[in-house]
């Protein structure tokens, strides 16, 4: 069993046309997609993130989905949309993935850059191959991380959730902890997918919780030396 962590790119710029219109509504950004199921055979369900002021949001969603069933709702900067869609051919063929091979998602999906989804799944290296045989031919794939899934391989990494996990160990590898610093806010953030504003923010909530579980943890008789 691995984790891999895929780039999905759609050729068009975005995999749905309501993706379309919101790049093109000014005030208004993609973040993340959180939970994404077929409702019926012919709608879908999806729980997502967008990025703006509350107003210009609320006022999309209005536009856009006025006859579905949805909730709109602010929980502090983030901006969390779940309703039901009707999903076109490249988001039906997406589905199949998780719903015909023993193929699972680890959420949230990520808006990077141009519009791509990174996306986190995990399978035994045959279900995997056979499930990104079926992508759609208007979707690209790059494989970014193959690697062994341990669940238990950190216990503090654990207490994060998938998108915090991510920006941190994007911070990491681009060189945040670095003496001296080697990259910025605004980079961290673009290849996450997340406004470079508040990456500070994000990271200083991730170190009060490394924090917290260091001076939380028993201290050990072994001299055996403990990594997190």
């Amino acid at each position: 069993m691995r984790h891999y962590d895929v780039r999905l790119s759609p050729t068009d710029g975005w995999f749905h046309p309501f993706e379309k219109r919101l790049d093109q509504r000014e005030g208004v950004r993609r973040v993340a997609i959180h939970r994404i199921r077929l409702a019926t055979d012919e709608l879908g369900l999806v729980l997502y993130e967008l990025g703006g002021e509350f107003d210009r949001v609320e006022a999309f969603v209005a536009d856009e989905l006025g006859p579905f069933d949805y909730w709109l709702e602010a929980f502090g900067d983030r901006i969390l949309l779940c309703s039901l869609f009707v999903p076109n051919e490249t988001v039906h063929a997406l589905l199949r993935i998780t719903r015909e091979f023993r193929v699972f998602l680890d959420p949230p999906m990520i808006y990077v850059r141009d519009g791509d989804l990174r996306v986190t799944y995990l399978a035994t290296e045959p279900a995997f191959q056979r499930a990104m045989a079926v992508v759609p031919d208007d979707v690209d794939i790059v494989l970014e991380t193959k690697q062994a899934f341990e669940p238990d391989e950190n216990v503090f990494l654990a207490t994060l959730t998938a998108q915090q996990r991510r920006l941190f160990r994007t911070a990491i590898d681009l060189g945040y902890y670095a003496s001296p610093r080697e990259t910025t806010y605004e980079e961290i953030g673009s290849e996450v997918g997340i406004a470079g504003g508040t990456v500070g923010e994000h990271l200083r909530k991730i170190e009060a919780k490394l924090v917290d579980h260091v001076v939380s943890e028993p201290i050990s008789e072994s001299t055996t030396p403990q990594q997190l």
